[in-house]
């Protein structure tokens, strides 16, 4: 299947398009640009207050309200890496079948996507000798280098780029799958069924081991096919959200529920069937992401006051998420937090989230057009 109407943007990298401003468009497809700019502008936002709430969770006092709620804020917010990943295969494969040139693709990638991701891992790996995290012998060691590359470990944000990088590589042996039309339970069932396949294959076979299963675009099937199905029906998204939403919702709970205690559970300490966490989590995040880009259409067309500075952190989530582990670290290291069980440790979580969002931005739109930019963000 084809989809029509008009095409969207070529990038599918965490950052939106260069094109257009976000809430501007008129029309079908400025109206996605924007929702697929709000749903970048939630998800850093959730990206920036997942890591500030992680940081937190350390210095609240442990058995208090305070640390409780954080913990299960810090769990809840665990779908990025999934959710980025869906509109990732949504934008490139809306875009792919429109039009595809193979050398074209590749070289567009290299330049956008593995270019940042070899120059961030060099920066953070200096970064931590400069901060006094590894020795500077360290940055002398080869195995060390191609153990950061291989599997995004230079900081402990970079994996992301590292699965984007493996899907992109991939995409154009998929792209023939999805110009049919196929029912959605039909490819939701086979992302699932695939996935669990993946995962045992994994657990108890020797033909498959992954050092780190969370660094490996084979561990987020479902968000990726689920992704690249919306992308290849964008035009029906509208009308099949509307139709489907309330099961879509309930799902999303559902998955949640099941998720959160064994998610929790780990973060205590205890031990859980790594199974049935490992279920629990793809079905939340998943589905949580198509929720995320349906509520992103109806904010997208909500009140401007919402929609555009959501849109406008989305513009420039890429940069957000590569630069604010510096400004965590900063915060971390200040360790500037009230103690004890109070509203004014959470509103202290809440103001260092925004430093971590703001900063970046800021950052980011003085880079804007530059050809700094182009190097370290693609863009």
């Amino acid at each position: 299947m084809t989809p029509r109407g008009a095409p969207l943007p070529p990038h599918a990298e965490l950052a939106a398009p260069d094109t257009a401003a976000p809430t501007q468009g008129r029309g079908a497809s400025g109206a996605r640009i924007a929702a697929i700019n709000v749903f970048r502008g939630f998800a850093i936002l959730e990206v920036v207050l997942h890591h500030t709430s992680g940081i937190a969770l350390r210095l609240a006092s442990e058995g208090s309200f305070t640390h409780t709620f954080l913990a299960i804020l810090n769990r809840t917010l665990h779908f990025a890496v999934p959710a980025f990943l869906f509109m990732t295969a949504v934008v490139l494969t809306r875009s792919a079948l429109r039009e595809f040139r193979l050398g074209k693709y590749y070289w567009g990638r290299v330049r956008k996507s593995l270019v940042p991701y070899v120059l961030w891992t060099a920066i953070y790996a200096v970064f931590k000798v400069l901060t006094g995290a590894n020795p500077p012998e360290v940055l002398l060691n080869p195995e060390r280098w191609i153990f950061w590359l291989q599997y995004g470990k230079a900081y402990f944000h970079l994996y992301f780029l590292l699965i984007a990088l493996q899907f992109y590589l991939v995409l154009p042996l998929l792209l023939p799958l999805f110009r049919r039309t196929w029912p959605l339970w039909l490819v939701v069932t086979v992302a699932f069924g695939t996935q669990l396949g993946v995962y045992w294959l994994n657990r108890s076979t020797d033909l498959v081991h992954f050092r780190f299963p969370g660094t490996m675009a084979l561990w987020y099937i479902p968000a990726i096919t689920l992704g690249m199905y919306v992308g290849a029906n964008y035009a029906r998204f509208d009308e099949l959200w509307r139709r489907h939403r309330r099961p879509v919702f309930a799902f999303a709970a559902l998955g949640w529920a099941v998720y959160l205690p064994l998610a929790y559970t780990v973060l205590t300490g205890g031990r859980v069937n790594t199974f049935v966490y490992s279920a629990a989590h793809w079905v939340y995040t998943t589905v949580f992401a198509l929720v995320l880009f349906g509520v992103a259409h109806s904010a997208a067309r909500g009140p401007a006051w919402l929609s555009r500075p959501l849109a406008r952190l989305g513009t420039f989530s890429l940069q957000i998420y590569l630069l604010h582990p510096a400004v965590l670290f900063w915060v971390d290291r200040r360790g500037a937090f009230p103690g004890g069980d109070s509203a004014l440790f959470l509103l202290t979580v809440l103001g260092y989230a925004l430093v971590a969002l703001l900063v970046p931005f800021v950052i980011a739109r003085a880079l804007e057009g530059r050809r700094a930019s182009v190097w370290l963000f693609g863009r």
